[in-house]
This record gives structure tokens, sequence and C-alpha cells, in this order.
């Protein structure tokens, strides 16, 4: 279980060309299995080394687990064996671990992949956050590489009968089990529970099979809400009685891509809760994420910086709203704005609810800043994000204006605070960065977002003054932007705003049984730095999946960390470097 099932493979770029028998010493170390059976794996390694400089990855991790995070593995999937050659049990020795043998031997920057199906959440979570300190970063690659290389030999799967178990094996039908399940997904707010292992898989629905040698599994899955049940399986190897004792039960064709796919709708439903064990496969939460807005949004500004330098009259506040909405409506499942863009050069970002029109429309130059404010309906989610960016020299006042905003947009995000709090006692914190100087803006700093509805959604908002008669305190599972600015009228306007998710916090104490929330639990540094990692990561895997490498490259490097590499030597100071590596400062939003 967990990384003890996990093997690293020397696919590493840094690592000699010319093994043949993979870490075979080191991974035997202290094992006593089988004798160790020499195989040449060298040109396996050359062409997976080959697939993993196209993925751009300096480190590839094959996990001996399948995607149910099976300890027996069928042997269509013993990808380890086939590129190792090693046949045990477990394949690392323990210590070192790989995060550590991985940290050691990469440099700064550098990326490791690993199938996101084949690596459990709890794992992958735990090996980016140590391997985060070397600045070297995790990443789920969306094919797996060995499969890829994999084409000669690979033993076919079992064509076994699945049979269903009487009752007086069992003690209960796999209804009352259902029944049960549901019990305690009430108690527990669920609304789907997800079935990934074998065992559990096989014991819910009180069938067996005959896919893993020695043991009576069957690969799939099930999705149980509160109303039906979803069975995943090779449906051709479902004998007459496993039919009719499935009954009413969905009965869909066995397909991980499509079984995420279904987790992913579950959870953007109204009031979604899935229930996800932290060591279900990694792809499963990646399912719960929604970046596809997030992706539009970088290919936009990676365009407009490039056309800037141009200085073509052409490019104007309009032209690049029409360019925006032409790069998200390629994104799946995209409906349209949630609002009309705002997008102010210089004095028109100024005005707070600006919409350029052709008596407005202003050229885009690198002499000033430029706020675009963007949100997008899709299917699946409603988004809303608000980002400033300057193509030339920002003045000093600019510049402290930024810091402030930003300053003030983390410090709400960090903040801790009792649950059920009228969101205008969170106001001021957001604010409090721009007092200090004389500074305010005239506009609520939160609103509430809904799930393909209204981008602005109550019944919480952030904002000062009374309360509205409708309103209701910020409680954990609340959407909700976070969203300070400054506006110098007729100059230049800043407004920063990212989607944040109200959550349960985690509190030495409770001091009279109260529980707290929070938005972000980080440090200010590490919150910016953990931020632009994650958008990174995230967003940077979607424009791999697309083939946009220019721009995820121009990601990479507007996304270096903040005050820890040779770029921005000595220490952080906000004023002077915040909005100077203004793309770094950018965030580039998560959109949920």
């Amino acid at each position: 279980m967990g990384l003890i099932f996990l093997s690293l493979v020397i696919a590493c770029c840094v690592v000699q060309e010319h093994v043949g028998v993979l870490l075979a010493a080191r991974i035997r170390r202290g094992e006593s299995s089988p004798s160790l059976q020499k195989v040449n794996t060298t040109e396996r390694l050359k062409d997976l080394r080959a697939l993993m400089q196209k993925e751009g990855i300096s480190a590839y991790i094959i996990p001996s687990v399948d995607q149910h995070m099976s300890e027996y593995v069928a042997p269509p999937f013993q990808r380890r064996e086939y590129i190792s050659g090693f046949t045990g049990s477990r394949g690392v020795p323990g210590f070192p671990t790989i995060a550590q043998w991985l940290a050691q031997e990469l440099i700064n920057r550098q990326r490791v992949g690993v199938d996101g199906r084949l690596i459990s959440i709890a794992d992958f979570e735990d090996m980016k956050k140590k391997l985060s300190p070397s600045l070297v970063s995790l990443m789920s690659v969306s094919k797996n590489l060995v499969d890829e290389i994999w084409k000669e030999g690979r033993p076919s799967l079992s064509n076994a009968t699945i049979f269903p178990l009487e009752m007086k094996f069992t003690g209960k039908s796999w209804r009352d089990k259902v029944k049960d399940m549901r019990a305690e997904m009430s108690s527990n707010s669920a609304t789907c529970v997800v079935v990934y292992k074998l065992d559990e898989v096989a014991w819910l629905l009180n069938l067996r099979g005959a896919d893993v040698p020695s043991n009576p599994f069957f690969f799939g899955f099930v999705l149980v809400t509160s109303s039906e049940v979803r069975v995943y399986v090779h449906s051709e190897k479902l004998n007459d009685a496993a039919k009719t004792h499935l009954g009413d039960a969905s009965v869909l064709e066995y397909n991980m891509s499509n079984f995420i796919e279904d987790i992913g709708s579950e959870s953007r439903k109204s009031n979604a809760m899935i229930w996800l064990s932290p060591y279900a496969s990694y792809a499963m939460k990646e399912a719960i994420q929604s970046l596809k807005d997030s992706t539009a949004m970088v290919e936009f500004f990676f365009w407009l910086k490039n056309e800037v330098p141009k200085k073509s009259k052409d490019l104007t506040e309009m032209s690049s709203v029409a360019k925006l909405e032409e790069f998200k409506s390629k994104q799946e499942f995209y409906k349209g704005y949630s609002f009309n863009t705002i997008a102010g050069f210089g004095p028109n970002g100024a005005i707070i609810h600006y919409r350029p029109e052709p008596s407005t429309n202003l050229q885009i130059t690198d002499e000033s800043t430029f706020l675009v404010d963007s949100g997008s309906q899709f299917l699946d989610g409603t988004t809303d994000a608000t980002r400033t960016v300057h193509f030339g020299t920002p003045t000093k006042k600019q510049k402290d204006a930024y810091t402030r905003v930003l300053k003030g947009q983390i410090d709400l995000a960090l903040t801790v605070f009792p649950n059920s709090t009228q969101g205008r006692f969170l106001d001021p914190i957001a604010r409090k960065e721009l007092w200090r100087n004389g500074l305010d803006y005239r506009h609520g700093t939160g609103h509430g977002i809904g799930m393909f509805l209204s981008v602005h959604e109550g019944p919480q908002r952030i904002a000062s003054g009374c309360p509205k008669p409708w309103e209701k305190p910020v409680v954990p599972g609340m959407f909700q932007s976070d969203e300070p600015g400054y506006y110098e009228d007729h100059k230049f306007g800043i407004r920063l705003e990212t989607v944040v998710l109200a959550v349960a916090a985690k509190t030495e104490n409770t001091f009279n049984d109260v529980e707290y929330v929070t938005f972000e639990p980080v440090t200010f540094i590490d919150w910016l730095n953990k931020y632009h990692k994650d958008c990174r990561e995230k967003v940077g895997k979607m424009l791999k999946d697309q083939r946009k490498n220019d721009v995820y490259n121009w990601l990479v490097e507007i996304t270096e960390p903040v005050g820890k590499t040779d770029a921005i030597a000595g220490s952080l100071s906000l004023a002077a470097s915040v909005f100077t590596f203004l793309w770094v400062a950018l965030g580039l939003i998560c959109v949920m």
C-alpha cells in the first residue's frame, strides 16, 4: 500500500543511458523474494526516455499498482516488471524514499511525472510536498508512458466469467449493503460514494470473477448515489445469473476515463459532496477540479504578451475581448460569458464596471496597466477572475498599489475565523494594507458564485455596511470571490480576483466548542509560490494535453518561485519586486 508499492525507474534524463537491469541491487536489498532474473531493459528504457523528453519530464515514476491500487496485479498491468525486470512484490528499499532520492538526483525546476491513475491522492500530495523544498515539481501525466512502448508480448486481459455469490455465503444482499451505505452517506452529508478497490467492488455487489491470479476479483468500479447504483464492468463477462442478480443497477462498460468523467459530473451537481478515499487514484481527485477557464486565460495573456510589442493600433480593448472569447469557446462545455467582460486599459481600468465600446475603445500598449475581469459559463461550473498586467515599466504608485492589493487578497485567503462569521467582519482584512497608506476601493470584497448559474450568488457576501435582509454568514462549502482593488481616477485601475472555497480549518484548539473556517491555510510567500506552483502543474497539464507547448513554456517561466531564485536575490521587497515581476504575481487563477 502507498509508496511501498511504488518503484522508481531511473527513467531520468540525468542518469546514464546504458543501465541494463534497473536499480536491481538497490531494489533487491533486504528482499527475500524469488531469485533475480536478468532482463535486458536497455531498449525499453531508451524508448521510455524518448517519450519522457517529449513530455518535458526529467524522471518518471512507475508504480507497482494498477488503477485500482491493487496489491496483487494482473499480468497486463505489471508495468514495473516489464520496464525493470524486477518481479518482487515490492519496488523500493524503504530508504532512501523515492522523494529523498529524487530530491538528491534532480536540480531546481526539473519535473517528475507519474500516471495519475496509478498513484493515490495521499501519496501524490505527500511526495509533492516533500519535493517542494528542492523546487522539484511532481505532475500527473495523462497517458501511461510504459503502455505507449509496450506493444509486443503484452498479456491479454482475462476473459473469465463474472458470477454471483449465493446469499448463504454472503449473509446479506447487495441491495441491503447499498442501503447501509446510503445511511452512512446521509449521516456524513455525502451525495456520492466512489468504490474503486477490486475487493470492495466484489464484496459490495456479491459478485466474483477471476481477472487477477489467486484472487476472485473482476475489473470494475461502482458509483453509489442516493438514487442510483452505477456498475462499470466488462459487461460481456457477466453470465446470465449475474445480469439477473444486478437487476435495476445501471451497468456501464468498464472504462476508467468514462468513470472519472462521471465522478467529475457528480461533483459539479448542486450541493455535491463526493466520498472519496485519500488512497484512491489521484486521477479521480483531478476529475473534481475545473481548469478550462484557467487554460483559456493563460493562452490569452500569452497571446497578449506577444502582440503588445508589435504596437499595432488594431490591438484594442475590444479586439482583446474578442480574442479571449475565441480562446474560451474552444474549451469543453463552454456556454458563453457569465457577464460582459471588463477590459480596461489605463484610465478605463479605473472605471470599476467598465465595458469597452467603440467610443471608448483604447489601444493596448506598454505604457499603462490593463485590467481584465472575465467570467465564463460552463455546463460544469461558473467562473469569475480578474488580473491586472503591465507590459512596460510601472510607476512607483502603481507598484505600491498593486502590492497592497495583492497582500490584501492573500491576507483574506489566509484568514482563520469562527464558523458562521458574517462577511462584513472579513471585509476589512482585505483593505487594511491599502488603509495603511490612505487608500481604499468603492466596491465589496467578495460575492458568492453559482454552478452554471449566476456569477453573483448569495446568500453570503464579503462587504462593509449593514447586512442585507437575505445575507447569511460564511460557512464551509461556499465558493466566493476574493477581489480587492485600487482605482486612480482618469489614470489606472488595479483589481485581483480569485475564486476561493471556504473549508474547515484545522486548529489546535476549539475554544468554547467553536469550529473555525479558512480559505487557504499557508504563509504569505509560501502562499504565492504554492499558488504559482499549483497553477503551473494543474493548468500546465491541460496546456500540454492540448499540445499548446509554447503557452506551457511561458507559464513555467512566469511562475518561477518568488524570493527563492537567482532572479530575485536577497530578501523580498514586495513594493519593488512583485509588480516588476508582474507576470509571476499574475497568479493565473485555478478557477473552481
